[in-house]
């Protein structure tokens, strides 16, 4: 038996086999933590939706004349996942819609705001509200 010809892995072949599957598991961990926070950024951005459209049902319900007297801005707490989130929700003062002067039509906007990881996002939903007669 040759003693240059034994079968087995050297210590440096174990260490770097180690190494590379270390840093694969880095790169792996890192790829689902961006994925978990794109899913979270997304379900923000989907009840800020929810959000805008809920103001703008509420703007439609009610008469005509009060749609100026909407508050903002108004915050708005909703719970994502385990964690409570602030949205601002600001109102644009009701303008005429653009060639509907004197039809009873304003234009309403309503721009939903909020934070994550220190970034501060919005939504902005736009409508037409007219007056019934």
């Amino acid at each position: 038996m040759n003693p240059c010809d034994k079968r087995g892995f050297t210590l440096i072949e174990v260490m770097v086999t180690l190494l590379l599957l270390a840093f694969g598991m880095l790169a792996s961990i890192v790829g689902i933590m961006a994925a978990l926070d794109h899913s979270l950024m997304n379900e923000m951005r989907n009840d800020a939706m929810k959000i805008a459209q809920e103001q703008e049902e509420a703007a439609r319900d009610m008469p005509y004349a009060n749609i100026h007297q909407i508050p903002t801005p108004q915050t708005i707490t909703r719970q994502v996942r385990k964690s409570l989130v602030n949205y601002t929700v600001k109102f644009s003062s009701p303008a005429v819609a653009p060639g509907a002067a004197g039809m009873g039509m304003t234009l309403v906007q309503f721009q939903v705001q909020w934070q994550f990881k220190n970034n501060t996002y919005s939504y902005i939903l736009q409508t037409i509200v007219r007056q019934m007669k």
